[in-house]
């Protein structure tokens, strides 16, 4: 049995070849148009669909893969893959009461169910329950070690601090393999991400190459290869990463990013153009779904917690980004809307009520560089120079080139608190 605790030695077998996607939606369309009765095959339809919207974070395949797993309980009601893949969609779409309900009538009928579990534990994460879901993830570990559990388990462990074992099991993940290239592609982007956050580029660097050969096309491999590029200061290559991971799908990540490195780069109608697209992006989409500690977004009905950051860090409609920002917490009570919350009350020159979300926020120990140098700039807007200093350095020894724009904020305020300590920071920022 594999802990989330402590690791087995073990790695898992390897899982079936990889297969596409696109052959098994059509293969399981035609199966189900000639035999509208096989629920089976409208589970793998389900399971079809919502894999390409994975891969390509397409939200317009929910509907479908919901209609087939509706077919699904329609021509046999004890279909119990048909409601896990029931919960699926609903997760995905932000709607995790349906998404529990569907997941416990699952695990009603066939206890010894790791998706059922697994989606569970999904669930808690976005909500803020890091031991619930933790709980859940053992589950599934122990009833399959898989790419799916070892992940999950992985994601679930950094949030909460111990970034040792996250990788450990990130590595598991992509050891294990799965059926489709973008699933062990998805796996390495995150583990360059957990490196990312240490300042390990060059580890980070190899994860992300492998990822690219394997799903070229992959939005968030994509845009993880464009943030190492930024944080090498190499912002061309990172805005033609960053360009590349739109024409995919619009997504949040890289217009936030491409409005930042256009302004770097001297273009500011594109920056701004972008600023405006992204703004539209979010009043005309409902959700989106993303990871990692500021993986806030959920959606307009709860508040949007992406674009509530986005507006904090450029400083416009704080009102708004705040009002997004509360209320998305009132459901959405995880580490990310924790620090958005408190950054929404910074910009607003809110400065005691900041503090108090910051600690909230902090008390994960999630080893995220942004949400350390959010508190240091807090407490430093307190007066509070040794607390401040204390999360700028943390936030910089992390991660020094964690951003291209925050990074150099806080080496400039860790300057101002400390000059003498910051001399190296701002060295290791602007090195090449």
């Amino acid at each position: 049995m594999v802990s989330v605790a402590g690791l087995a030695s073990e790695a898992p077998s390897q899982a079936p070849s990889v297969g596409g996607v696109e052959a098994d939606i059509i293969r399981w369309t035609v199966r189900t148009t000639s035999q509208p009765e096989d629920a089976a095959g409208w589970v793998r339809l389900g399971d079809a669909l919502m894999q390409r919207s994975r891969e390509r974070m397409n939200a317009a395949l929910y509907d479908g893969a919901e209609t087939a797993y509706r077919k699904a309980l329609a021509a046999d009601s004890g279909m119990v893959q048909a409601k896990v893949g029931l919960a699926w969609v609903a997760n995905t779409r932000h709607d995790f009461a349906a998404g529990r309900r569907w997941c416990k009538e699952a695990l009603a009928m066939q206890p010894a169910m790791p998706e059922a579990h697994a989606l569970l534990g999904d669930a808690a994460v976005e909500l803020g329950d890091y031991d619930e879901a933790l709980d859940h993830y053992q589950s599934a570990l122990d009833l399959r070690p898989d790419l799916s559990s070892y992940a999950r388990a992985a994601h679930a462990l950094w949030l909460t601090g111990d970034s040792r074992r996250a990788q450990a099991l990130m590595h598991r993940a992509i050891q294990a393999g799965g059926p489709h290239a973008e699933n062990t592609a998805w796996c390495r982007a995150e583990l360059a991400r957990m490196m990312f956050q240490e300042g390990a580029l060059l580890p980070a660097e190899k994860q992300v190459e492998q990822a690219l050969r394997e799903a070229p096309q992959n939005p968030q491999v994509l845009a993880m290869s464009a943030r190492l590029l930024a944080a090498k200061k190499d912002y061309r290559g990172a805005i033609a990463a960053y360009e590349k991971a739109l024409a995919v799908t619009p997504q949040h990540i890289p217009m936030a990013a491409l409005v930042d490195l256009y302004r770097l780069e001297g273009d500011v109608e594109r920056s701004r153009a972008m600023a405006a697209r992204l703004i539209a992006f979010h009043e005309s989409n409902g959700h989106s779904h993303t990871h990692g500690a500021a993986a806030a977004e959920v959606s307009h009905h709860h508040g949007n917690a992406e674009l509530a950051r986005f507006l904090a860090d450029e400083g416009k409609d704080l009102d708004r980004a705040l009002a997004e920002a509360e209320a998305c917490y009132q459901e959405f009570r995880n580490v990310g809307v924790l620090d958005t919350l408190a950054w929404c009350h910074y910009r607003k020159g809110q400065y005691s009520e900041a503090a108090r979300w910051i600690r909230r926020a902090l008390r994960w120990n999630t080893p995220d560089a942004m949400l350390l140098y959010h508190a240091g700039m807090i407490h430093a807007a307190l007066g509070d120079a040794v607390a401040g200093r204390k999360y700028l350095y943390q936030a910089l020894s992390l991660n020094p080139r964690f951003d291209p724009v925050h990074a150099a904020a806080a080496s400039t305020k860790l300057a101002e608190l400390s000059p003498v300590r910051a001399v190296d920071h701002a060295a290791v920022t602007a090195a090449p």
